[in-house]
């Protein structure tokens, strides 16, 4: 009775609602358009008049199962009593923004031990757009949107270079910025889903400087464009015995990308003067943009990954910003004051992507016991109701923590739900 309520109820899907987590059995949305009816006397026709879409009202007869039963039913009696929309993430169609069309029910019964059932319906409001899978869309387009408007503003920085620095320091600061952008990418440690991607990487960057800052921009969008490739999976399989190469992670991708901007980032502050500057921006912005579209095709793992590669975008952006306004009085003021622009949209864009899947995902626990216990004695307690995913919850648990030894485990124990 520990594990997980999915593999306890085969056939429940979760959904999300006001922070208070469930399980639908059943749901069903009403959906049409408002039309008016017109009666005459003496006329056997009645006219009818198009009022425009209804707003689709959404019944889900939800159930809540744990230890926590009792708190969480209160908890989501709380959630129908505040006023104002809230997003519901449904099992089905995915978030949508909704209010309460009419007061909900919680029910409890002594039949029916660690359960709370609840019968509630929404009204879809139209900030929902087409309801999860317009949303979806949605964020996606608006992550391109904004990756795309970030290299468009890249390139009138690098324009701006050319235009405004004299020839005598011009190419200096191209050398200077290309072997400080080399040194970073060769101080790369790519994840183990990665490896091959850092030899590419590296291939990409010539080692003679290129001729002026359109050609050092030329050198940085081929490079970060290694990054920046989605992982697609070929529609034809392979013939057997033919040598595959496994395309490089998502995730690991933009932790390259990240990482590569990050140390961009830190040399900005470190720049002899504003045409390097400039250069090293344009450099870190482009891979944190091409990190940020690899958000698109990753399959996080579980909702604190999530969280932390959200939290990362969220920091290094901040930092490229900062930096950025120390050249608030150069100038390139003009050019950096819209990147900075772009990058708060582009912020908010992987933030928005990032928070569609964060409800759908299962989230990690810390187990803390008081004495050294076995990783199988853990994943028998908690998945121990479906004896098929005892042995994989015990070797990702395994994985997980790294222990000297599986049968002496202490300490936290991280496992994944």
């Amino acid at each position: 009775m520990f594990g997980d309520d999915g593999a306890l109820l085969p056939g429940l899907l979760p959904g999300f609602w006001r922070g208070v987590g469930f399980h639908v059995p059943d749901t069903s949305t009403a959906a049409g358009r408002r039309i008016a009816e017109q009666l005459f006397p003496g006329v056997d026709l009645p006219a009818y008049d198009d009022f425009g879409t209804a707003p689709a009202i959404v019944s889900i007869e939800g159930l809540i199962v744990g230890d926590d039963y009792a708190a969480k039913g209160a908890a989501l009696i709380a959630a129908m009593e505040m006023p104002g929309p809230a997003t519901l993430v449904h099992p089905w169609l995915g978030p949508m923004t909704v209010m309460l069309e009419e007061p909900g029910q919680v029910f409890f019964s002594d039949r029916e031990l660690r359960v709370t059932r609840f019968s509630v319906q929404f009204k879809r409001l139209p900030l929902g757009g087409l309801g999860g899978l317009g949303r979806l869309a949605g964020s996606l387009s608006a992550l391109t949107a904004a990756v795309t408007s970030i290299g468009a503003v890249v390139g009138t920085l690098a324009a701006a270079h050319d235009r405004r620095t004299i020839s005598a320091a011009r190419q200096r600061s191209v050398n200077r910025a290309t072997r400080i952008f080399r040194s970073a990418a060769a101080a790369l440690a790519p994840p183990a889903r990665a490896r091959r991607a850092l030899p590419r990487l590296l291939a990409s960057i010539p080692t003679v400087a290129p001729t002026g800052a359109h050609g050092y921009d030329v050198m940085v969008s081929s490079a970060v464009a290694i990054l920046a490739a989605p992982a697609l999976t070929p529609a034809v399989s392979p013939a057997a015995g033919a040598a595959v190469e496994a395309s490089p992670s998502p995730l690991a991708l933009m932790t390259m990308a990240l990482d590569l901007g990050e140390a961009l980032t830190t040399q900005i502050l470190l720049a002899p003067s504003p045409p390097d500057a400039v250069l090293l921006a344009a450099a870190s912005v482009r891979a944190l943009a091409a990190g940020a579209g690899q958000s698109i095709y990753a399959s996080y793992e579980s909702r604190r990954e999530a969280l932390s590669y959200r939290s990362r975008f969220g920091g290094a952006i901040g930092n490229v910003v900062a930096a950025l306004e120390t050249m608030s009085a150069s100038a390139y003021a003009g050019e950096t004051g819209s990147l900075r622009r772009e990058l708060a949209t582009l912020q908010a864009a992987i933030a928005a992507d990032i928070n569609e899947r964060i409800g759908r995902l299962p989230d990690v626990l810390f187990i803390r016991p008081d004495m050294p216990v076995e990783a199988w004695q853990v994943a028998h307690h908690l998945f121990g109701d479906d004896p098929q995913s005892v042995e994989p919850a015990f070797r990702d648990i395994v994985r997980r923590n790294r222990p000297r030894h599986p049968a002496h485990m202490d300490g936290p124990v991280e496992v994944l739900r």
